[in-house]
C-alpha cells in the first residue's frame, strides 16, 4: 500500500492535484486507515497504473471532462455482475473517447513534424550562411 505522498513521488502528480482528482470524481475514493491514522488515504498497485494512466491521458493533452466521462463506470475487471449489454456499451464509449483522442494525437504529431522539418530547414539555411561568412576574406 503507498500513501498520497509515495503516490506523488511515483507518479509525479502532486497530492494536492490527487486529491482534486479524487474530489471531481475523476479517481475513486481512496481506502483510508482506521485507528491512530484515520483518514490516511491508502492506495494499492492497482490504483497506481490507474492514476498512472490517466496521468498519461491528461500529459497528451486529453481534456478531464473526458477523462471523467472515461473512468466514470470504473474498473471493468471489477464489475463481474454487470449485463453484458452494459459492458459493451461502456466498452464501445471507451473506445470512442481513446479514438477521439488518437485522432488529435496523430494530428498533433503532424503538426510537429511539419514544425520539425521547418526547424530543420532553417538550421541548414543558417549553416550555410555561417559557412559563407566564414569563407569570406577578412578586411
Amino acid at each position: 500500500m503507498y500513501s498520497i505522498g509515495e503516490i506523488s513521488k511515483l507518479t509525479g502528480i502532486s497530492a494536492y492535484t490527487l486529491r482534486y482528482y479524487e474530489k471531481i470524481g475523476l479517481l475513486p475514493n481512496p481506502y483510508r486507515l482506521d485507528g491512530k491514522q484515520k483518514g490516511i488515504r491508502q492506495y494499492d498497485d492497482q490504483d497506481l497504473r490507474f492514476i498512472r494512466f490517466i496521468y498519461g491521458l491528461k500529459q497528451t493533452g486529453m481534456k478531464l471532462k473526458d477523462i471523467t466521462l472515461f473512468t466514470e463506470d470504473g474498473c471493468l475487471l471489477t464489475q463481474n455482475d454487470q449485463e453484458i449489454d452494459d459492458i459493451q456499451d461502456i466498452l464501445h464509449k471507451r473506445i470512442e473517447i481513446l479514438d477521439k483522442h488518437v485522432n488529435l494525437l496523430e494530428q498533433q504529431m503532424k503538426q510537429l513534424e511539419n514544425v520539425k522539418t521547418l526547424a530543420h530547414e532553417k538550421r541548414t539555411f543558417y549553416f550555410a550562411m555561417l559557412n559563407e561568412q566564414t569563407s569570406k576574406p577578412v578586411r
